[in-house]
């Protein structure tokens, strides 16, 4: 009876923990709906039926229900189908969503899956009545757990400080006016764009911030004047307009990280009420701890417009077809894309290169290829040799191996970040090592890979998740 309770609270926690890290990070939810066939609005809203659903089915376990432990196993027997299924359609590698952004499709989650199936099929056969203050205290603990594991989840899964990088935004230590700014005072300017759904959702933090709002289209002189890559975008100034910080922002932590740079920067004393606020609810550490960042902050004026005379002078020599790539909404040019045999890295699900322009795969040396990976043209004919023979298959290797073999280091996919790009979801896949050799001079920063490692370079995913 015992064992049969304890067994119902880990199901039920499992199930709690993967229905509360789906409705956290929902945009990864419906990535990883992808891979399963789904795309366009029915995978943007793929996490609302499945937590729904791991909530009922966790609820009938904790509450001793036979036919709820029949029916959890058969739903994760058809998960794992499911992943089998994706395996052999060649997606091994790719996001499950299972448990959170580390769920990669692979025989190990086919197993986990399985195991958990089996575990609830044990309920059916062996349901017994038990003590309904038993029965109570278990369904308590898996909830207190499952809402301990998905908190920790969620202050994880981002980095708490900006995207500030040198060659995108205004310079620091420029002096920068913008129409409706309000002068005496350090402050916050904040960049939005029609469409843009994650905007909409930092608007209200954004006011409690005091930041003034920048539209796309009503304010493009402000836009052009701070030279804004993409929205969501804040720029901290000082009172006589100096850019103190700026940088891309996902959360509200990230947002408030912006202001409190700056503050830091220019040495003014503890945060305001607005500030303090926003600090608390987004979890930033207090002052004097160092802020996160996927660049990390330029401790001078001097050195940051070295920084950009620097990017200017290596952004004058970008090919004119791949200039617009740089910045947000395309390769986010912070650590430097992997190499790729077409330039631009972007990749599918599994990490294998697919040609930037038009998404084809391709094999190692560039060439399109078809479904056997034999090369083909433009038109889908395969390439042929001299002789009239078909050209030999090359071999597709993921680009982050890729790029580990090539500079001699120990790599593997780690963090994401997610950008509205065109109206659809654009995700940007971090390549993370645990050496500290970097390419393009950044830094190899930790704070986006998990454990120990090290951004090493950047890729990206174009979904058909719509934004």
């Amino acid at each position: 009876m015992l064992l049969d309770v304890l067994l119902a609270a880990l199901l039920g926690a499992a199930l709690l923990v993967a229905a509360g890290l789906k409705a956290a990070d929902r945009t990864r939810t419906a990535v990883a709906a992808g891979t399963f066939g789904l795309h366009g609005r029915a995978a943007r809203w793929a996490w609302l039926p499945l937590v729904m659903l791991e909530v009922v089915l966790a609820a009938a376990l904790l509450a001793g229900s036979e036919p709820g432990a029949w029916a959890t196993a058969a739903v994760l027997a058809a998960f794992a189908s499911a992943q089998v299924a994706a395996i052999a359609a060649g997606r091994a590698g790719a996001s499950c969503g299972c448990f959170g952004a580390r769920g990669l499709i692979s025989w190990g989650s086919v197993l986990h899956t399985a195991l958990l199936a089996a575990g609830a099929a044990l309920l059916g056969l062996s349901a017994a009545a038990a003590p309904a203050l038993l029965r109570a205290a278990a369904a308590a603990t898996a909830v207190l757990g499952a809402a301990i594991v998905v908190a920790r989840a969620r202050r994880t899964s981002a980095p708490d400080g900006a995207l500030e990088v040198s060659s995108e935004g205004p310079p620091l230590g420029a002096r920068l006016e913008l129409d409706g700014a309000r002068a005496g005072e350090l402050r916050l300017a904040f960049f939005v764009s029609a469409g843009c759904r994650l905007c909409r959702r930092l608007l209200a933090p954004a006011r409690e911030l005091g930041a003034t709002v920048y539209d796309e289209l009503e304010d493009r002189q402000a836009w052009a004047a701070a030279a804004v890559p993409g929205a969501p975008f804040a720029v901290s100034l000082a009172a006589d307009g100096t850019v103190l910080a700026k940088g891309t922002v996902n959360t509200r932590r990230q947002l408030a990280s912006v202001l409190e740079a700056g503050r830091e920067r220019s040495g003014q004393p503890a945060p305001n009420r607005l500030l303090a606020a926003g600090r608390e609810r987004s979890g930033q550490a207090p002052r004097g701890e160092p802020v996160s960042s996927r660049r990390s902050f330029l401790a001078t004026a001097s050195a940051a417009a070295g920084a950009l005379a620097a990017a200017r002078t290596v952004g004058s020599l970008v090919e004119p077809g791949d200039a617009a790539a740089h910045n947000f909404c395309g390769h986010v040019y912070t650590t430097d894309g992997c190499p790729h045999p077409t330039g631009l890295p972007r990749i599918d699900t599994r990490g294998f290169p697919l040609r930037a322009r038009d998404g084809r795969p391709i094999d190692d040396l560039g060439r399109p290829i078809d479904a056997q990976g034999a090369p083909v043209d433009e038109a889908g004919a395969p390439l042929l040799d001299p002789d009239g023979r078909p050209l030999p298959v090359a071999t597709r290797t993921r680009i982050c191996s890729a790029a580990g073999r090539r500079f001699g280091i120990t790599t593997r996919t780690d963090g994401a970040w997610f950008r509205c790009c065109d109206g659809h979801v654009r995700k940007l896949s971090d390549c993370c090592t645990t050496s500290s050799r970097r390419i393009n001079g950044d830094r190899a920063l930790r704070g986006y890979c998990y454990g120990k490692h090290r951004v090493f370079c950047v890729m990206y995913v174009q979904t058909r998740v719509p934004c």
